[in-house]
């Protein structure tokens, strides 16, 4: 729920959501620069891993080089480098 409150998919009947110094409580989610990235009913079944985190950057034309660095940046936090290149179907429940 917490989740789905900060990336603005569920309104909040009281209180704000601050992210850094920004009052994000009002805005739609598209306006928010926050994603999630559920564990499979919302993954594109064809993509990779890479593809389906890279597909947002996309949609919001980065170009190929900056969005591969921000996807393996992201990879590298999360610590899934090795698991990039598999689809979906491939990674577990957990």
């Amino acid at each position: 729920t917490l989740l789905h409150a900060v990336a603005g998919l569920n309104p909040i009947d009281s209180g704000t959501i601050v992210i850094g110094d920004r009052n994000v409580t009002d805005l739609p989610a598209r306006d928010r620069d926050v994603a999630m990235v559920f564990q499979s009913y919302a993954l594109y079944p064809t993509m990779t891993v890479a593809q389906n985190i890279a597909f947002p950057l996309k949609m919001r034309g980065l170009d190929r080089r900056t969005s591969d660095e921000k996807v393996a940046g992201v990879a590298r936090l999360l610590q899934i480098e090795p698991l990039l290149a598999r689809l979906p179907r491939e990674l577990s429940g957990g």
